[in-house]
């Protein structure tokens, strides 16, 4: 049976600081209380993603993948990672600010989880005014110094906040230390892995009044101390047509911005391409076939399909990923 662009069911994850917003983007019924983040494409252990268009509709990636590796993913992913899917898509909003966090790179993951490390970026899809981003520190630190502040609760101290608007992007490299600040909505592409250590998460309980488990030597000893600002990515997100945005091991990024046809070559890059929309619905046509594409939802380009055509009515907005 010919591959066609798979869409999944949204694996929906609600948490201490979600909000209302997601269910309205995506239509969710019933609403998920708290909902902090929608998982889009997913082989995370007890995370799977499962079909929910077309005649494989029900089976979940890892079985399409057994069953089409090459058709599915590509050449390229499979020579870098095997027979497996290498990136974890989501949509995120934080109606209160994210604990304050740290992702390990693959040596470390590898080491103490046996998981791939967390490599990472964010567009922002929609901002509340003053909304911020935690990035990195304000000057250079050493880890006595991040260490002694930690202990004494003042690590907000020494940390970089960043304001944002709709259509700035981020790239987060592991060992920046991060947070998403309240009122933010945004889509997350990562690699595989659920790996996070907590530094700091403003004291919070939960429902039964415990607070979260922080990871206070992890975080000290994967942690980037020197300031920098390489995680701001420059980009016009007004300018119409293709831009990069992320080019690296992992995943390349591109900004789609078009009204009108848009033909998109998938093939030639020998790897699946996945689609997230972060602006107005449009359709994906594929042999023929109409697919709607909403904002705030995504779609999986097999490896094998030649192309794709992007028709939009209105304004799109698109972020394409492949390897």
């Amino acid at each position: 049976m010919q591959l066609y662009p798979l869409s999944f069911k949204p694996i929906l994850k609600d948490k201490l600081w979600g909000g209302e917003e997601l269910n309205k983007l995506k239509n969710v019924t019933p609403a998920v209380p708290q909902l902090g983040e929608s998982w889009e494409i997913s082989v995370v252990e007890n995370d799977i993603s499962v079909v929910e268009n077309g005649p494989y509709s029900g089976q979940d990636l890892n079985q399409l993948i057994h069953l089409f590796p090459k058709e599915l993913l590509g050449n390229k992913v499979i020579e870098n990672f095997g027979e497996q899917f290498p990136l974890l898509i989501k949509y995120i909003n934080a109606a209160k600010d994210l604990s304050i966090q740290v992702h390990p790179d693959d040596s470390v993951a590898l080491k103490k989880h046996n998981s791939f490390g967390k490599t990472e970026m964010w567009y922002i899809m929609d901002a509340v005014p003053d909304s911020r981003l935690i990035l990195g520190f304000k000057n250079d630190c050493t880890q006595d110094a991040f260490a002694e502040a930690i202990s004494q609760n003042t690590v907000l101290d020494l940390l970089n906040e960043i304001q944002v608007k709709t259509g700035d992007a981020f790239f987060i490299k592991p060992g920046l230390i991060h947070a998403i600040g309240a009122g933010i909505t945004l889509a997350e592409i990562q690699q595989s892995s659920d790996i996070t250590y907590r530094v700091y998460d403003f004291d919070r309980k939960d429902d039964q009044g415990n607070t979260r488990e922080l990871h206070i030597k992890d975080s000290i000893e994967v942690s980037n101390y020197k300031e920098s600002l390489d995680h701001v990515i420059p980009y016009n997100p007004e300018k119409v047509g293709q831009q990069n945005l992320a080019s690296n091991q992992y995943f390349t990024t591109d900004y789609l911005h078009f009204t009108g046809c848009n033909r998109l070559a998938v093939s030639e890059h020998d790897s699946f391409m996945v689609l997230m929309n972060v602006g107005e619905s449009c359709e994906v046509i594929c042999n023929g076939i109409h697919h709607q594409l909403d904002g705030a939802q995504t779609i999986l380009i097999p490896a094998a399909v030649p192309y794709v055509l992007i028709k939009a009515s209105k304004e799109a907005k698109l972020l394409s990923v492949h390897l």
